[in-house]
């Protein structure tokens, strides 16, 4: 799970660092630095909406089936690597890190929703 996670997040990762690319250097060092500062507190209803959009556009997803109480294997039919993508896109979504350690606790998505308002650096 861990490679897997770790090349999805390298391809984004690639992909946001060529975008960089095309700035000149100090307004790169700065579009780097205004990229990694933490943010405010995040509302939790747009956090849900946010979720809940992504989820329904995984194309490996019932959209019908998305609410902010699915549970990722029975309602959603989640299956590892399922999560693994989904846990990526929330990352990139939200420019956060979810550690294994805790997206393995994730059974729902109200789980995943509650861990994106608490992150101290959810955007």
């Amino acid at each position: 799970m861990q490679a897997a996670k770790t090349t999805i997040r390298l391809l984004r990762s690639t992909r946001s660092l060529a975008m960089l690319e095309n700035y000149p250097s100090g307004s790169r060092a700065f579009a780097q630095l205004a990229l990694s500062s933490a943010s405010t507190s995040i509302d939790k209803q747009d956090v849900t909406d946010r979720v809940l959009d992504l989820l329904r556009s995984s194309p490996f997803i019932d959209p019908a089936k998305v609410s902010s109480a699915a549970d990722f294997k029975r309602d959603l039919q989640m299956d590892i690597l399922d999560s693994v993508q989904v846990m990526a896109a929330a990352e990139e979504e939200f420019a956060i890190e979810i550690p294994n350690s805790e997206a393995d606790k994730f059974t729902n998505t109200s789980q995943l929703i509650e861990y994106i308002v608490t992150h101290p650096q959810a955007k």
